[in-house]
């Protein structure tokens, strides 16, 4: 089996898009998550509380300075694994090591105690991705590695997933159909200059969606009519695209209560932008 080097440094996020990554690491011990619910929650009042806000806590989170002050404190894979043993966590967040296969391969035994996983670099194969389906409880995934068909359709296997971030994608359009499948599926960012309109057409069926980030995919404005229908979508956001002006007000239109940007701005008539402009003076 081939072994891939996918080795990717931490990036810094959209100014404006709903923040996925936790490096407080304020203790040497792993922590467990907290319960999803109440962190799909904070990423809701990220939304609603204004952009501004959201924008500056983003900065205060990627500085560079600031990252290295974050992972300084992270604790080792080695650590966060024997917590996971102990039961004292259900998470693993390493956004300074090189995971290894080997290492990947280590989290199996403790599948159905880990319910969040976030890897910044990491040499993978591609049989790794199909331990996912045995993570029965992993609601957060993300994955700062290039993914592509073969990979996505086996995250796809990992049914219990609530939010999956995939910022250095590379899959086409075909495994989408497959993650439409993901029934608890509510947010999902990702990148990848393969995906077209075709593609928009499986987003759009995604049933429980409601936070939808694109990062460099160029879509036009015919992917955004697919989600005219979508009322239950509740922010989407695209940093790098082909959608005109007219395709996002007719969006707007379709869907007034949306929280649309487009390379992090609202539309000058968007009445939610007017709204973030009275509440951040």
């Amino acid at each position: 089996m081939m072994k891939r080097n996918w080795t990717w440094v931490v990036g810094v996020l959209s100014k404006r898009s709903p923040r996925s990554v936790d490096h407080s690491g304020a203790s040497t011990k792993a922590e467990r998550p907290h319960h999803p619910a109440h962190l799909l929650l904070n990423l809701i009042l990220m939304l609603v509380v204004g952009c501004q806000n959201v924008e500056e806590e983003h900065q205060e989170n990627t500085e560079p300075s600031n990252i290295s002050a974050q992972v300084s404190t992270e604790p080792a894979f080695a650590e966060q694994l024997q917590a996971i043993a102990d039961g004292n966590s259900g998470s693993i967040v390493v956004t300074r090591e090189l995971i290894t296969s080997q290492q990947f391969q280590q989290l199996q035994p403790f599948a159905e105690r880990i319910e969040k996983i976030e890897i910044i670099r990491a040499e993978l194969d591609e049989t790794d991705f199909d331990l996912l389906a045995t993570f029965s409880n992993l609601y957060w995934l993300r994955l700062d590695i290039p993914i592509d068909d073969t990979a996505l359709a086996s995250i796809a296997n990992c049914e219990s997933l609530r939010i999956l971030n995939l910022p250095q994608g590379q899959f086409t359009d075909q495994p989408l159909n497959a993650i439409s499948q993901l029934e608890n599926l509510e947010l999902f960012r990702f990148h990848s200059p393969n995906v077209t309109d075709a593609g928009m057409q499986e987003i759009a069926n995604f049933p429980k969606l409601k936070y939808l980030h694109l990062l460099e995919v160029p879509i036009t404005d015919a992917g955004l009519i697919l989600f005219h229908d979508r009322h239950d979508l509740q922010s989407f956001y695209l940093d790098g695209s082909n959608v005109t002006d007219d395709g996002l007000r007719s969006l707007l239109k379709a869907n007034p209560e949306l929280h649309l940007h487009r390379d992090q701005l609202h539309l000058p008539e968007d009445p939610l932008g007017e709204d973030h402009e009275k509440t951040n003076p």
